[in-house]
């Protein structure tokens, strides 16, 4: 007979009690790292054999850590990979060296998956054993990992060959071996000591060892045969993947509790009269190094939950090794560098940090490199876009215009059904920014069906989308590469004066933004107050019922398509230079105002300047209260960061470069396959960092000062791909217009051009380090 499939609720009741077993087991080892594993017990340690603390492994075990991946018929806990992970990245924290990766993860993984290990797997999770797997695979090491045969003797089994590079040498009971035997792959345990068994151990950087494993006609009895056949190959895959994606939570728990200490450590010396944390270089250095930690973090949070929600060998290998692959980046960059940051004391023993940075060497070199894991990951992550909903019917828009009703996938399929059946061709992805004659068009379309204010209530003409859906919109927008219309009046008035303004000022623009009759651009930055609009010159004077308004506006995005300009201008200088600003909306068609486009290195007239002679705009144009436009500025800026850090630019133009390197045969180019590659994985984790900020979107949270290291890491990223794009093309690298590459064309200099302004607009990137360093940082000024 067939099982009941589960019920929803069912399933999430057991969700939910396995994300409390989980926060327990977290609970437990941030408690027992804190009260039993400081890390200067390490310099004892090391080069003892045991090489770590059977006392405290076997008080690990008591708390059911090894236990966690053995099924619960065994009295495990029978979890995955999210409670592996949980555990070890606490470990990480205190870089201890009890053999949980290897015992407690790889072993234990192993033994789960064969019914005959039950006592044996017993006795690894009470510590009363300690196991190490050979999981060394052959192109991890130079030479191989070596091979193990295995055949029949009398009644037991004949094992000879080698297994190099297996962990903590002679510091175990016994090992478990995979050696190829007449039925197929075989699971052996071996125990320490057998005759014909000899080892040759070799000394980590860590303090610890490896051997290689010399098998002699070394002769054990039928009981030492765990498994054989092909289950046992997918068992070794599985327990690889887990080793890996464990091994991947410790560095990054490693790489977490480094930079702290780091960070600690630039906020208290003191150099040249003041704590060296205040020097911006080593500011932006630490700015870097906590970008890479939290990319890291946000990798490894999705591995672990993609582990566990599929079955799909596949899957679950590509969630280790991209998991590993950016652990490794980030744990050894942030490693080497805490030792430059803590200066001459960094390279001493006396100094914690040389402990973490020769465990994570280790670490790094155990279960593939980053260059190893990239060349895997080059056949893993291609196929990435296939649309899985291509050829699904189209739900039934909501009758009643409640587009949060919907389920965001339906609601997805509907607004990309509705982008790629009615945007122009021929402007998708557009070389320079649209003119307004140009998107205009597209604009009335949008405004038509009611769609041009996504975020706007429905009650002033938006389709009130909740944060979630606006994201879910704004995507499919990028992704279907739909140009940017002249927007501010969409993105930034109108949210202001739903918010600020009055009734009246309501009633005069909202409609006259919706239809297009009125078109906005934005006047911030100034000759000297770029980033630093506190600096602003221009100035408002009251008037009777009016203000006068003198002063300069630069880099106005497409002032000479505008009808309007909404405005920053300095009406006090009393106090903080913050507090004297007010934010002013400007008819562009009167005396007084000169516009002078500013051709960028294109050729493309992307930008003004507005010169504000005697300007005189009625008091009504002034929203939110005299000196307020510092606190208005702030919260229009802050929300855009999200979207300059979408992944979408880069992912289009990732894209491109794909096309011309396939055209050109490039990735038969070694040097070439793996620098695209990294930049592959350098999206895909501007991905899975752009989900961490985009669920604090959804649940409608203010978004932090953090999220500047998204802007950080999406403009860097589209940067270094269209810096690859220039040398693919070759020869070709410097023509305007597009390129042939077989039945596609590129415009291989658009993008390049594109990505210059992306570092710099929307606050450039120095200034977003700047903001890292003081607001989430807490750096010395």
């Amino acid at each position: 007979s067939t099982a009941a499939p589960a019920s929803p609720t069912s399933v999430q009741n057991d969700r939910d009690a396995d994300r409390e077993t989980i926060e327990m087991l977290a609970d437990s080892a941030r408690d027992f790292c804190a009260r039993a594993l400081p890390v200067a017990r390490l310099r004892a340690l090391r080069g003892g054999e045991p090489p770590f603390d059977r006392a405290h492994w076997r008080a690990m075990c008591e708390l059911g850590w090894a236990t966690i991946l053995l099924p619960e018929a065994w009295g495990g806990l029978g979890l995955g990979a999210r409670a592996v992970g949980t555990v070890c990245r606490e470990l990480g924290r205190v870089a201890a060296p009890e053999p949980m990766l290897e015992c407690g993860v790889a072993a234990a993984a192993l033994l789960a998956a064969v019914p005959a290990a039950e006592a044996l797997a017993l006795q690894v999770a009470s510590g009363d054993l300690v196991l190490a797997a050979a999981l060394t695979a052959d192109d991890e090491r130079p030479g191989g990992a070596g091979e193990l045969g295995l055949r029949h003797q009398g009644q037991g089994w004949r094992l000879d060959g080698r297994a190099h590079q297996v962990p903590l040498g002679a510091a175990v009971d016994g090992w478990l071996l995979v050696a190829t035997g007449e039925d197929g792959p075989a699971l052996i345990h071996v125990a320490a000591g057998t005759p014909g068994l000899t080892l040759a151990s070799h000394r980590l950087t860590d303090g610890s060892s490896a051997a290689t494993l010399n098998c002699d006609d070394v002769v054990v009895d039928a009981a030492a045969l765990l498994a054989q056949g092909a289950g046992v190959a997918s068992a070794v895959t599985q327990a690889r993947a887990l080793a890996c994606l464990a091994t991947s939570a410790y560095l990054v728990g490693m790489a977490e509790r480094l930079f702290a200490i780091t960070l600690d450590y630039l906020k208290t010396r003191q150099q040249f009269g003041r704590p060296i944390g205040a020097f911006q270089a080593l500011q932006h250095r630490a700015v870097d190094l906590y970008i890479q930690q939290t990319i890291a973090g946000a990798v490894l949070d999705e591995a672990l939950a993609d582990y566990d929600r599929s079955t799909d060998l596949r899957v679950r290998e590509r969630a280790a090794r991209r998991a590993k692959y950016r652990a490794n980046e980030a744990t050894l960059l942030i490693a080497r560098q805490a030792v430059q940051l803590h200066g001459g004391i960094g390279y001493t023993d006396e100094c914690d940090v040389g402990l973490y940075l020769n465990r994570a060497l280790v670490l790094a070199a155990r279960h593939g490199t980053a260059s190893q894991q990239a060349r895997h990951l080059a056949l893993l992550i291609s196929g990435d876009d296939d649309d899985a909903s291509a050829g699904q019917a189209l739900p039934a828009e909501p009758a009643d215009g409640d587009w949060n009703s919907l389920d965001d996938d339906d609601f997805r399929r509907l607004v990309r059904h509705f982008f790629e059946s009615a945007y122009p061709a021929e402007l998708r992805y557009p070389s320079a920014r649209l003119r307004w004659a140009e998107i205009k068009p597209w604009y009335l379309t949008l405004s038509a069906k009611g769609w041009v204010a996504p975020a706007w209530p429905v009650a002033h003409g938006g389709m009130g989308l909740s944060p979630g859906k606006l994201l879910i919109f704004i995507e499919e927008q990028e992704r279907w590469g739909v140009g940017r219309a002249p927007d501010m009046g969409i993105q930034m008035v109108g949210p202001l004066l739903i918010r600020h303004g009055t009734p009246e000022q309501r009633a005069r623009y909202l409609p006259k933004i919706l239809s297009g009759d009125y078109v906005w651009c934005q006047g911030y930055s100034e000759p000297n107050a770029g980033s630093d609009l506190a600096s602003l010159r221009t100035e408002a004077v009251a008037d009777g019922d009016e203000f006068v308004i003198n002063g300069q506006k630069t880099w106005t995005t497409l002032a000479q398509d505008a009808t309007h300009m909404f405005c920053l201008a300095r009406t006090s200088k009393e106090g903080k230079q913050q507090e004297g600003i007010s934010f002013f909306l400007i008819d562009l068609d009167q005396p007084g105002i000169t516009i002078r486009p500013i051709k960028n290195i294109a050729g493309d007239e992307e930008f003004c300047e507005v010169f504000l002679d005697a300007v005189r705009v009625p008091a009504d144009s002034l929203v939110g209260g005299i000196n307020r436009g510092w606190t208005i500025a702030k919260a229009l800026l802050g929300f855009e960061r999200i979207f300059i850090g979408s992944p979408k630019q880069s992912q289009y133009c990732l894209k491109r470069l794909e096309v011309m390197a396939a055209a050109a045969d490039l990735t038969s180019d070694a040097a070439f396959a793996d620098r695209l590659t990294r930049l592959k994985l350098d999206v895909l984790d501007l991905e899975s960092t752009y989900q961490r900020f985009a669920d604090i979107v959804r649940r409608g949270e203010q978004l932090g000062p953090d999220v500047s290291l998204l802007k950080i890491w999406a403009t860097e990223t589209y940067a270094r791909l269209s810096e690859l794009m220039v040398e693919a093309a070759g020869a070709d690298g410097s023509t305007l217009g597009k390129l042939d590459y077989g039945a596609a064309q590129v415009d291989v200099m658009a993008q390049f051009y594109n990505a210059r302004p992306a570092t710099i607009y929307g606050g450039s990137n120095e200034i977003q380090r700047n903001i890292i360093a003081k607001n989430v940082l807490a750096l010395p000024g």
